[in-house]
């Protein structure tokens, strides 16, 4: 309305605005966060380039011309429990993942000149699971959703654009969590490669056994820590808090499980899955109508009341009062009903806030229609006597 960011329809929806501000804040939240995680991807993958050719040199340093004479030396060296991990973790580790199979050839190495197997590495989760993998794949289903909730901020129906909003902060909430989540797993890999890069080109660092352990293992698992819950969670209170967002109607998206990235399921990161669930983002007439019929369910949608607002008008050539119960609007009007059953239409003329979270209706012109008399009125200033809470 006015090229300000409001509605119509916030006339009889006044918690409308702070909604729509809301939900485009938490989807340029997960945008943001998508971003930041492909560029730490490409500068990942970049460290794994450079590393190759020297895990290589490593490997021929040693006197190892392939990874099964390397393999062979490493189960001569090691014993007890550093053997069977080392079993364990060749077994079971994701062979896709260039980073593990390269901090997997490093430990390989070291244990082969040590007898050290580093198992702070395996306790994480990180060699066997796949993080890099997994964090891509919170970042696809991710962006999926996004392009599903797209079409919520394209409605102006006052009714409908209060359920899509509601609906979009509750799944962009969820959401935001996994983005943050995923860039920080991410973040980690990145630092680790770099870590492995600087081991290798580093003789200082390479030749110091307590040092190389804390840039493998130490440093890394504070990195990828913050891709736990408990960190995602203070960092995204603290972000709202600072910028003081409207928060009314998130939902709980701070419990669950710590490893967010570990844990995601594959049902709950697929698009489809939000695909299913896209009933429950607009509801056209169609809809409705076979709703009524039993052909189809709405999910997490209910039709609430109808509200009314209560309101005294003044124009050049006329003045009064009305209290109209909502029926319908688009982008640059509203329809209601007086206590009469007589259809009134309320036009936007002009007017802007730049506030578009708290229009004042004294900062608006509109235009009111009496249908059944068929009379308008024009250039009109409008004060509430009483309307919606929300």
């Amino acid at each position: 309305m006015g090229g300000g960011g409001s509605k119509i329809s916030d006339l009889f929806y006044p918690d409308n605005p702070k909604r729509r501000a809301r939900a485009s804040q938490l989807r340029d939240d997960v945008n943001f966060f998508c971003n930041q995680f492909e560029e730490v991807k490409r500068k990942r993958n970049n460290l794994l380039q450079e590393i190759k050719p020297k895990l290589n040199a490593l490997l021929k340093k040693y006197g190892y011309n392939t990874t099964d004479q390397l393999d062979k030396a490493v189960t001569n060296v090691l014993k007890g429990e550093a053997l069977k991990e080392y079993t364990r973790i060749k077994e079971q580790m994701d062979k896709s993942d260039d980073g593990i199979m390269a901090i997997f050839q490093i430990t390989s190495v070291i244990g082969a000149a040590t007898g050290i197997f580093l198992g702070a590495l395996v306790i994480l989760g990180v060699m066997t699971g796949g993080a890099a993998l997994a964090a891509i794949g919170v970042i696809g289903a991710v962006l999926g959703v996004i392009v599903l909730v797209a079409v919520l901020f394209s409605i102006f129906e006052g009714a409908e654009e209060r359920s899509n909003m509601r609906k979009a902060i509750s799944d962009l909430s969820f959401e935001r969590v996994k983005a943050r989540a995923a860039y920080e797993g991410m973040n980690a890999l990145a630092n680790w490669a770099y870590n492995i890069k600087l081991w290798l080109d580093e003789p200082l660092i390479s030749d110091n056994e307590k040092l190389m352990r804390k840039k493998l293992e130490g440093d890394f698992a504070t990195d990828y820590n913050k891709s736990k819950r408990s960190a995602v969670v203070a960092f995204l209170d603290k972000y709202d808090r600072d910028r003081g967002a409207w928060t009314n109607e998130d939902p709980n998206w701070r419990s669950g499980p710590e490893d967010i990235i570990g844990s995601a399921s594959l049902t709950s990161l697929s698009s489809k899955h939000h695909m299913m669930k896209r009933s429950a983002y607009y509801i056209d007439e169609e809809f409705k109508v076979a709703n009524r019929s039993g052909e189809v369910e709405i999910d997490d949608f209910t039709l609430d009341e109808a509200p009314t607002i209560k309101f005294d008008y003044t124009s050049p050539d006329h003045s009064g009062t009305l209290e109209l119960l909502y029926l319908t609007s688009d982008k640059d009007s509203c329809e209601g009903l007086d206590s009469q059953d007589n259809t009134w239409i309320i036009h936007y003329e002009s007017g802007h806030n730049p506030d578009a979270t708290d229009p004042h209706v004294s900062d608006y012109r509109f235009s009111i229609v009496d249908l059944k008399g068929g009379k308008v009125y024009k250039d009109c200033h409008i004060k509430f006597q009483s309307r919606p809470p929300a």
